[in-house]
């Protein structure tokens, strides 16, 4: 393997982080559209208008054309994963270029994360607010508080990953050699 061969890495390795990141967002609009399908099918019961079946059969291609995009965006990525998978670095410096971008993967992944229990446990407060009486309402809260918590130890643990890949690659590449010792640098 050549180090142009492993170069092209980082690269795959970015374009299949970006494709990762466009298909949860896509993950999330089909979620979305699947709500406001079947909110249309609920209120537009019996309803022959030529605009509400012409809504509902768009609605019901739009979620086929986003259920085949995602299986061919992540077909993508899992032929890329395997094939990465079969691939050795081919230097340390290459060796630590990859580890630095999975670290700055799961750094951008701690940032997205550790914003979430916040907007969930304000969520949560705002539906008790609206009725605290409401058994149903103290349940989800409750249930969104716990996934909140879930949450708060993933972005734990993406900041233990970040951080054991920080002084992984700083021990490959002799920074932290070069800190302790007061040298510029070291062989």
């Amino acid at each position: 393997m050549t180090v142009s061969e492993t170069s092209s890495e980082v690269p795959a390795a970015s374009a299949i982080w970006a494709v990762e990141q466009v298909t949860g967002e896509l993950r999330e609009t089909y979620l979305a559209v699947a709500a406001a399908a079947v909110l249309l099918e609920r209120t537009s019961a019996g309803c022959a208008h030529p605009a509400i079946r012409l809504a509902r059969r768009s609605g019901e291609d739009a979620l086929d054309l986003a259920g085949d995009a995602e299986r061919q965006l992540t077909d993508g990525v899992r032929r890329l994963r395997t094939e990465a998978g079969h691939q050795d670095p081919a230097t340390i410096g290459d060796l630590i270029e990859v580890l630095d971008t999975a670290r700055d993967q799961l750094d951008a992944a701690d940032a997205r994360i550790g914003q979430l229990p916040a907007r969930i446990t304000t969520a949560g407060q705002q539906l008790l607010d609206a009725d605290p009486a409401d058994p149903t309402s103290a349940t989800a809260a409750g249930q969104w508080n716990r996934a909140a918590e879930q949450l708060d130890l993933m972005a734990a643990s993406l900041s233990s990953a970040v951080a054991a890949l920080s002084s992984y690659t700083d021990g490959l590449s002799g920074a932290e050699t070069a800190a302790g010792t007061g040298s510029a640098s070291q062989p």
